[in-house]
């Protein structure tokens, strides 16, 4: 399976993630406390892991053949891209009169950029090596 295909399905697993945490916190349910914080910070979380992979997916995708070497730099800036948007929006939050900054957000937006590494590097290296 292609590189692009690997991220395009763990963008989409992401996105899975994030439609199934807002469908529970939709229901209002009463639940302990560790999965009443999993829901409350599970959207940035899963939304880093999203973003990052999508992004990757259509990117390498058009970059196929060339710069086998710049995968990283690739990840990188689609990080980059999913942080800055995630982490801006927490931002904007703390000068806002209606909406209410979280820094478990930013912890959770954190958390999942660094999940998003992991899988990456996990991906990449389960990837089979072109040949000559």
């Amino acid at each position: 399976m292609k590189l692009s295909m690997r991220y395009g399905l763990t963008g989409l697993g992401g996105l899975a993630l994030l439609t199934l945490v807002q469908a529970e916190r939709q229901q209002h349910l009463r639940h302990g406390a560790v999965l009443t914080y999993l829901i409350g910070v599970g959207p940035n979380f899963a939304a880093a892991i999203a973003i990052t992979f999508v992004l990757l997916g259509a990117w390498t995708d058009q970059q196929s053949g060339a710069a086998q070497g710049r995968e990283w730099l690739r990840f990188g800036l689609c990080a980059l891209i999913s942080g800055a948007g995630l982490l801006g929006w927490e931002a904007v939050q703390m000068f806002s009169h209606n909406l209410v900054c979280d820094w478990q957000d930013v912890l959770a937006t954190l958390a999942g950029l660094a999940v998003s590494l992991a899988l990456f590097a996990a991906l990449r290296g389960a990837a089979p090596k072109p040949r000559h």
